[in-house]
């Protein structure tokens, strides 16, 4: 679907972008600039973060990073303090592309980012490992970087980079729509739900649920052990639509013939579902690369 485009799906530059970018953007001055914002950033976060599962900061701390760096970002841009904020205000004010991105990163991991134009800007770059430099700038063509195509994608880099298996949410029909997968750490035993992302809920709405069913009809249904302590989750649920057991895939048919992916209500319902399943999970799926559920809902300021 050639003209669907994601809140933070990455965007093939265009003649115009690779116009502006080459007029307005000089990649060292960005990556200086860049870094001064980094470093403003971490004194601040560092004693709001200090570790994160016995790692030390930044480590595990990506999605905090690029929000709090972009944020710094635009407020910057709508008083610039110097010649690369202003070059950047130019920029968009002529029609070039700075936003947030999130997707997957040389087929191994979720990854939050930047775009400006034709360049993908990483400002967290040593969140993984911290002995790489804090900012990455790279041409968005070689970084490697493309949207998450389907829930079988979705799983694929789950299954890898979280150290999980993955199944049909067979469990809990009644918001299977939204999230049509079961994660199940390999260490550990975590379960979670997944995707516990508004980009990849937007996917499966701009196509009518299409890629929830196709996903529950071909995935394999967990095993025995999980389904017994999903059971004993679900009596710990208060919510009406984790009460709701049967056949998934004809819970998401029906949810298709009802048009509930075009229904923000049925999409507030399950996430609140969603949600207190969440909390009732002691040991959840690392999410720090995935971006937030209703996150949308948040007032953040925008460009000039």
């Amino acid at each position: 679907m050639a003209a669907e485009l994601l809140p933070q799906q990455p965007m093939a530059p265009d003649a115009k972008q690779r116009s502006l970018s080459r007029a307005h953007l000089d990649a060292p001055a960005l990556l200086d600039y860049l870094g001064k914002l980094r470093r403003e950033v971490d004194t601040e976060l560092a004693p709001q973060f200090p570790e994160f599962s016995g790692k030390l900061y930044p480590l595990g701390r990506c999605r905090e990073i690029r929000d709090a760096v972009y944020d710094r970002l635009v407020a910057d841009i709508h008083q610039p303090r110097c010649a690369t904020s202003l070059a950047l205000l130019s920029f968009i004010r002529a029609g070039g592309i700075g936003r947030k991105i999130w997707g997957v990163l040389r087929e191994s991991y979720f990854q939050n980012a930047m775009q400006f134009g034709t360049f993908y800007v990483d400002v967290a770059n040593d969140t993984v490992n911290p002995a790489k430099p804090r900012i990455e700038i790279l041409p968005l063509k070689k970084s490697g970087m493309v949207p998450v195509s389907d829930f079988f994608h979705f799983a694929r880099i789950a299954g890898s980079y979280w150290n999980c298996d993955t199944y049909a949410n067979t469990e809990f029909p009644g918001i299977a729509a939204l999230f049509p997968i079961i994660c199940v750490n390999r260490v550990g035993a975590g379960i979670s739900l997944a995707p516990g992302s508004d980009q990849m809920i937007a996917m499966t709405r701009l196509r009518n649920f299409r890629p929830s069913l196709d996903f529950l009809q071909s995935a394999p249904s967990p095993p025995e052990p999980v389904r017994h302590e999903l059971a004993r989750r679900r009596e710990a649920c208060a919510h009406e639509l984790m009460k709701t057991v049967g056949d998934p895939v004809a819970a998401v048919e029906r949810a298709i013939g009802d048009l509930n992916y075009k229904s923000d209500t049925y999409y507030a319902s399950c996430v609140s579902a969603f949600r207190e399943f969440a909390a009732l999970s002691k040991n959840r799926v690392d999410p720090r690369h995935e971006n937030d559920i209703h996150s949308g809902s948040k007032t953040r300021r925008k460009w000039p």
